[in-house]
């Protein structure tokens, strides 16, 4: 081999390395769901088609697994699990192989998140109700928000600039602080500056999300003013408008409801890769299932519904809606025209 092809062909393995093309780990080649169901008589992190189809056990592990997140590149998976006796963040492949343990010292961390770099994770610190931002490889932590008791769900920008999540307790009205209030609260993480969105809707606005664009956030939010709203059913218990699914720009606006209140709660959106839909969850003969429905109107479509079994918690990854598709074909087709040169 000549010292010029030699190059050549060092460049292009530099390139392709550094790409984050490895063996060791690979994204699906399709659209998957990742949700948490406990079909098999186990919490367990499963992965199904966007239909609903060929639903697939990852975890197979007599732990509880809970709250699978999606790195941005889909090569990894990071959950919940108690598999060392208490909860804390886990990390595996996507096809559920090399499991491991993200944190050399346990806490109790929940609800995870990735920044768009997929260098680091956000998430939960519950013994503290604080959100904190870590390396991926659990060396480094940094607190930087309180949630109040209750609050929680961090979801890291796409342009990876703040946090939003849910700040529970913060409402005062005629003098008390309604401990069962939920407001939407976002970080600088530049900065360090913390706001409150929609500050001047009553509680309770909970699970953010953004949408794919950064434009928009989804959140589930039961749209009631704590006694002005309030009503009775028949028995004569007060009850209040049932919390479902809305969007609403990131600065402010209309909000647009998505799901309609009637039936049971609505809650946990999560925004498609392409921004187009909705996943969300619903309790349906008291057992919660995964729904998907378009933003621009349609009807919902349930994707879960086996035996009796609750599924929570979905994340939604697809390989064309990253930025740059991998075209390994064309790779190997370049590389053979520069071979025959």
């Amino acid at each position: 081999m000549n010292v010029k092809l030699f190059t050549l062909f060092s460049c292009i393995s530099f390139l392709l390395f550094n790409s984050g093309v490895t063996t060791s780990a690979k994204a699906p080649t399709t659209a998957k769901i990742a949700f948490t169901s406990n079909r098999d008589g186990n919490w367990e992190i499963y992965i199904m088609n966007p239909d609903g189809s060929q639903p697939i056990n990852l975890t197979k592990h007599p732990a509880i697994d809970f709250d699978p997140a999606w790195s941005p590149t889909g090569e990894q998976i990071l959950f919940n699990s108690d598999r060392k006796g208490e909860r804390d963040l886990y990390l595996m492949n996507a096809d559920g192989k090399n499991v491991r343990k993200v944190f050399t010292k346990s806490a109790d961390r929940r609800y995870p998140t990735w920044s768009p770099d997929g260098k680091q994770i956000a998430y939960l610190n519950v013994d503290e109700w604080a959100i904190y931002t870590a390396t991926i490889d659990g060396k480094t932590e940094k607190k930087i928000a309180d949630t109040g008791e209750e609050g929680g769900s961090p979801a890291w920008s796409p342009n990876g600039s703040e946090i939003v999540f849910t700040l529970a307790g913060a409402v005062e009205k005629f003098g008390k602080r309604l401990t069962n209030s939920r407001q939407l609260r976002v970080v600088n993480l530049n900065s360090g500056a913390e706001r409150t969105l929609f500050a001047e809707q009553m509680p309770t606005m909970e699970n953010p999300t953004w949408s794919p664009d950064g434009e928009q956030l989804a959140f589930s939010w039961t749209e009631r003013d704590l006694w002005a709203k309030a009503v009775h059913d028949k028995w004569g218990k007060q009850v209040f408008d049932a919390e479902t699914i809305y969007i609403v720009a990131r600065d402010g606006g209309e909000f647009q409801q998505i799901v309609s209140e009637e039936g049971p709660p609505a809650f946990e959106p999560v925004w498609s890769p392409f921004g187009d839909e909705l996943l969300y969850t619903q309790k349906i003969k008291n057992r919660a299932q995964i729904f998907k429905i378009p933003v621009e109107g349609g009807k919902s479509e349930q994707l879960t519904d086996t035996d009796g079994s609750h599924n929570y918690t979905a994340d939604w990854f697809d390989p064309w809606a990253l930025p740059v598709q991998p075209q390994p074909h064309l790779l190997t087709t370049t590389w053979g025209k520069l071979k025959q040169k």
